[in-house]
């Protein structure tokens, strides 16, 4: 059985390399923003542009909510080891209270997120402006 030192320690160490992947999906989304504005820029991009574009959106985008979901994982983990724990602090307590409310990496709001990203260079890249 772990302690709760090494539960959090644990926790922490997995989100060193889930962080890592995490800076990759922002560089990512950074990069197909400004594939959507210059193709918004320039109306007369071919459609093979587009799709290849949003192609790149989707597989980002599925990569993003995938890292997400491991950080959820990794929270949910540790929650489920300190719950198992005879006597834990309160931050502890609070852990376990704040995984149940998906308000975490992975969670309802973080895909929420991850939808309005893609949905937002879908829109720049397919929507003629006037």
């Amino acid at each position: 059985m772990n302690t709760e030192y090494e539960i959090w320690t644990l926790m922490y160490m997995g989100f060193i390399s889930n962080a890592m992947f995490m800076v990759a999906m922002v560089l990512l989304s950074w990069l197909g923003f400004r594939f959507a504005a210059a193709i918004a820029a320039d109306p007369e991009t071919p459609v093979m542009g587009k799709v290849t574009a949003t192609i790149f959106y989707l597989l980002v985008g599925i990569m993003f909510y995938n890292t997400a979901q491991i950080g959820g994982a990794i929270i949910g983990g540790a929650a489920e080891s300190l719950s198992a724990l005879p006597e834990i602090s309160s931050r502890g307590a609070d852990l376990i209270e704040r995984v149940e409310s998906g308000f975490i990496p992975g969670g309802l709001i973080s895909t929420a997120l991850n939808l309005v990203i893609v949905f937002f260079q879908l829109a720049m890249t397919w929507i003629k402006r006037a």
